[in-house]
């Protein structure tokens, strides 16, 4: 007997509608979203970590800086309470700047950086502009004056405790735990699961070829 073969309109738009729900819930699946978030909170470690890389290759005689942002590690207590020993201040670069009586600034001296108040604002032999610095913390003004070209910047802020945590991340073991790591872990979030599915979809199709064969035989 003869039979006609009618279409089924309604199965293509179902099986597209069926395809467009898969495609959302994979890109919304919790290794996609845990590895967006992952993104989300790397990022800003990650640009920062490089800026400062560059800046120390570009600049090998100056503290790498970020934005026009210095971050230092605290070594003394000399400016307790303001900061202490193993604190990371934020340094505002500055260039040329107008200084004023109480601010604190950082300074070239020796071979280290020193992070200290204005005490007073006098001028040398030659009438240039100079500035005497002290500690909160110390009992005398530093010695000798500060001159302009020694300045770095301005103290903005500082991160309670994290001396140790940068040193550590400056460390081979430290990038690769805290910069490496995390962004192998991101990727592999990411390519995983598409390839996961990929195998899935090959497997299925396997088999359907297969049982088509038997079926035919």
């Amino acid at each position: 007997m003869d039979t006609e073969h009618i279409p089924n309109k309604a199965g293509a738009p179902a099986r597209h509608k069926a395809s467009d729900g898969g495609s959302k819930r994979r890109f919304f699946s919790v290794p996609n979203i845990i590895g967006i978030v992952l993104c989300v909170l790397m990022l800003p470690g990650f640009i920062i970590s490089t800026t400062l890389l560059v800046s120390s290759l570009i600049h090998p005689d100056l503290p790498p800086s970020c934005f026009g942002f210095t971050p230092l590690i605290v070594e003394t207590g000399s400016m307790s309470p303001m900061f202490d020993e193993n604190d990371v201040v934020l340094v505002k670069n500055t260039d040329d700047a107008t200084y004023e009586a109480n601010d604190i600034i950082c300074f070239h001296s020796g071979n280290a950086y020193v992070t200290h108040r204005i005490y007073e604002i006098t001028a040398d032999e030659s009438g240039n502009t100079v500035y005497i610095t002290k500690g909160d913390a110390n009992n005398a003004p530093d010695e000798g004056y500060v001159r302009q070209d020694q300045i770095l910047g301005v103290y903005k802020t500082r991160f309670v405790g994290m001396g140790k945590t940068l040193l550590f991340i400056q460390t081979p073991l430290g990038m690769i735990l805290c910069v490496f790591l995390p962004i192998l872990l991101v990727l592999l979030l990411f390519l995983l699961p598409p390839m996961i599915e990929q195998r899935k979809k090959q497997k299925s199709k396997d088999e359907e070829s297969h049982d088509g064969e038997n079926e035919i035989r």
